[in-house]
């Protein structure tokens, strides 16, 4: 049974190709704490699953879920242990294409679990400058870290996911710890499904500067923080759904810091 190519493009779109996204899981997974972290079996994913795409108060993705959690309940059944071994199984079109002709799984199917995890769980690299909203001091340290190797999200996570680390991080680059705390909890916060750099700005300015914090918050005053930080900047952030969906992933991503 060979691959139909346009109907893995058709499941993978956006993303240009299944090569480039085989290449986005190979970028993320070539960082220790990615693969400590994000190796999920298949019953976690099935439960973030559950509680992620899943949990959406609006439903919108009620259908999307379920295929998801049967199709990971799928994968267990075959054999897959867990997302470093889901990857080395698919990572080239010999191995889908035999994988899928022993387990009956189709291969669009297949295509399509990747997909979620590049776009809902597995952290992708962003550069730090584009997590920094309208502030020259955070946007010249950033400068600085370009200059130690440390350009993206990912860079800094893995320099500095723990407290030791950001001590020495700072030490090495000569800017305030505050800084460095405040870069990788961006960064952390970056993890998150539609966390753009306004959305990660109008958090911490909320008063919830790490993701613990978010998650750990009551709702109510969670709502209260964000409609008060709106008026300072005059915007209502009472509206929408960018509060709601922040909290709830907030408290459903693997933890890192």
């Amino acid at each position: 049974m060979s691959i139909n190519w346009f109907e893995i493009q058709k499941a993978i779109s956006p993303t240009k190709s299944y090569a480039d996204l085989c290449q986005r899981w190979q970028r993320s997974l070539s960082y220790p704490f990615v693969r400590r972290v994000f190796n999920k079996t298949m019953p976690e994913l099935v439960e973030y699953t559950r509680l992620g795409v899943g949990g959406d108060p609006r439903h919108r993705y009620d259908d999307y879920a379920a295929k998801l959690e049967v199709l990971f309940s799928g994968l267990e059944h075959a054999g897959v242990k867990d997302v470093i071994d889901l990857f080395n199984r698919f990572a080239e079109p010999e191995r889908l294409e035999a994988f899928s002709e022993a387990s009956g799984i189709p291969a669009t199917d297949i295509a399509m679990v990747m997909k979620y995890l590049t776009y809902w769980f597995l952290p992708g690299p962003k550069y730090l400058g584009g997590l920094v909203w309208l502030d020259p001091g955070t946007s010249a340290a950033v400068k600085v870290l370009q200059e130690h190797g440390i350009r993206t999200n990912l860079d800094i996570m893995q320099a500095g996911d723990t407290p030791a680390k950001r001590v020495l991080l700072a030490e090495k680059s000569g800017l305030p710890p505050y800084i460095i705390d405040e870069l990788v909890n961006r960064a952390d916060f970056s993890r998150m499904p539609w966390a753009s750099k306004a959305t990660i700005s109008n958090i911490i300015g909320a008063g919830y500067g790490s993701l613990q914090q978010l998650a750990q918050a009551e709702p109510e005053q969670l709502y209260q923080d964000f409609f008060r930080y709106g008026q300072t900047i005059g915007k209502n952030l009472k509206l929408g759904n960018e509060i709601e969906n922040s909290h709830r992933i907030a408290k459903i991503v693997p933890v890192i810091l």
